[in-house]
């Protein structure tokens, strides 16, 4: 009976292990549930069904519920202390988990502490993941392989869902179809699932080859989804990290040919990456020559136009001041809409702007006629700030990098970032760097760095408007203004201190995933978000302290 029970606990937190691993690109509340649910496994481990049977079997049932709650509590008081001697014995572990203590350290100094108790309620899972998987019997790779394929069905499921937005068009930007976390942590979920089936195709002969087929499939679906959903974060990291596994191989490769073929690829990848961006740059920013004498001076109602080469400039290969007539624009666009023509539906540009750039990536005149042409869907997507046809019609990463051209034109014209997310991010550079300067030695504090970056912004005078007046976008200038140097060199040590001493820096999974979170804490946030905070712990701590080293080419 011993045996029966050990076996039922180990499966109970093998599947609650499967559990977290499906909520993360799926679910946050399913994920805030099976944290909730493998604390009660940790503190009740060893719960002996017998035992608790025979509580009732000899004493009723009222003497049953009185030994049963006397039970739970010595098993509680029991698992808490060893398993806590566990923990503490375990010095990567402790190492790791004092990434939440900084924060708790934090509060010393602090001023705002909604934000911070808050802060710390997001992060728990730095505490509880590395306190409990830690102090839990290893995961054997033929569990993790289970665990892993659970994983990537829940991350091709959103994949789908995504896609299924993305063909509806009920968009105005592309990030916006990643319905259940924030785009860039679900592209941090594929680009881990991508890697996953990487391994799975090419090491582990566990699988059979019409399996091995249907892998690959999903491994090229994953990385088409990234450049459908724009994904510039993820796909860098694909690409880094592909390129460091080339490099690796090209040390283990003795075919000469074979050897060749893949130095050949190291120097293609980035240089056919680096063409392609050029290409489009160029293609976006070059328009045909025109002649001024083959234009047309007047509208086919006999309005005359306004052609403008300068001040509006060039778009996806366009010049958006040609062929304009605002008038004839203006009265088309009232009796098609209720949404007034100089109005600012979308808090950044008036309506008419956006009108005329949507008109230009169709490919359509400025006047009645073009504005006519508009279908209904069109005149909704323009009414909601949309400004160019192609943002929703063809996603991919062109479309990524004409965005941040737009941008950059408009924050050298203007001064205003707040169009672009990269603009966006540059500004919160300069002011995290700021305010590090600032406040080099000590930090603001635990729950501070919103308040201060404001009022960072505003002293900067910068032209951030205040929807957009975010954090620092990147964890490690994030932890610096929070605790000062101390505090990101502790933290910079407990990111690496763990896998140095445990050896899985040799580790496929572990390097792989240590990759894509160090990679992807260089541009936004990773660790203050909910979903961020969860994928990193989970897994870092998982593949750290709960799976047992060996893989299956090991």
């Amino acid at each position: 009976m011993v045996k029966s029970s050990i076996n039922i606990h180990s499966w109970a937190y093998f599947i609650t292990l499967v559990l977290i691993a499906i909520s993360l690109p799926l679910s946050k509340f399913a994920m805030s549930v099976t944290e909730f649910g493998l604390l009660a496994m940790w503190l009740w481990s060893g719960f002996s069904f017998t035992i608790a049977y025979r509580f009732f079997k000899l004493g009723g049932f009222f003497a049953g519920i009185y030994h049963l709650l006397g039970y739970l509590v010595t098993l509680l008081a029991t698992n808490f202390v060893d398993k806590f001697k566990l923990f503490f014995a375990n010095k990567a572990a402790v190492v790791f988990a004092s990434v939440y203590l900084i924060h708790i350290i934090g509060l010393v100094h602090s001023s705002d502490f909604d934000y911070a108790l808050k802060d710390l309620r997001i992060k728990l899972p730095l505490l509880l993941f590395p306190v409990v998987i830690s102090t839990m019997e290893k995961v054997n790779y033929h569990r993790f392989r289970i665990l892993m394929l659970f994983y990537i069905a829940a991350v091709t499921v959103g994949t789908l869902i995504s896609f299924g937005l993305i063909l509806k068009g009920e968009f105005t930007d592309i990030r916006f179809t990643s319905p259940y976390i924030g785009p860039i942590r679900f592209g941090l979920n594929v680009s881990f699932a991508f890697f996953t089936l990487v391994y799975f195709v090419v090491f582990d002969s566990w699988f059979k080859s019409w399996q091995k087929i249907i892998m690959t499939t999903v491994a090229i679906w994953f990385f088409s989804y990234l450049v459908l959903l724009e994904s510039v974060t993820s796909l860098s990291i694909i690409i880094l990290i592909s390129l460091l596994f080339l490099i690796y191989q090209l040390f283990q490769i003795r075919n000469r040919i074979v050897k060749i073929a893949v130095l050949f690829l190291i120097f293609a990848i980035p240089i056919g990456l680096t063409w392609y961006i050029i290409n489009t740059i160029e293609k976006a920013s070059i328009a045909p020559k025109v002649s001024t004498a083959q234009l047309e001076l007047v509208t086919a109602a006999g309005n005359p136009y306004r052609h403008d080469t300068i001040v509006r400039g060039i778009e996806d290969g366009r010049y958006v001041g040609l062929y304009l007539c605002e008038d004839e624009m203006q009265n088309a666009w009232n009796k098609r809409s209720s949404v007034g023509y100089k109005t600012s539906p979308d808090g950044k540009h008036e309506l008419k702007e956006t009108l005329i750039r949507y008109l230009t990536s169709k490919d359509l005149r400025k006047d009645e006629a073009g504005v006519n042409a508009l279908t209904d869907k069109d005149i909704h997507l323009i009414e909601l700030g949309v400004a160019n046809y192609n943002y929703v019609h063809t996603p991919r990463i062109r479309m990524r990098i004409l965005k941040i051209l737009m941008g950059y034109e408009v924050y050298k014209k203007t001064g205003d970032p707040s169009g672009s997310s990269v603009m966006q991010r540059i500004e919160y550079s300069k002011a995290s760097l700021k305010l590090i300067k600032k406040h080099f030695w000590t930090g603001v504090g635990t729950g501070d760095i919103e308040s201060v970056m404001i009022a960072q912004y505003k002293e900067m005078k910068s032209g951030l408007r205040t929807q957009y007046m975010y954090h620092a976008h990147n964890q490690y200038f994030a932890v610096f203004i929070t605790f000062g140097v101390f505090g990101f060199l502790w933290f910079i040590f407990a990111l690496i201190y763990p896998p140095f001493k445990l050896g899985r820096f040799s580790d496929y999974f572990f390097v792989t995933f240590f990759l894509i979170i160090t990679w992807s804490m260089l541009s936004d946030d990773t660790l203050e978000t909910q979903a961020g905070v969860t994928l990193f712990a989970f897994f870092y701590t998982l593949l750290l302290f709960g799976k047992e080293k060996k893989n299956a080419r090991n």
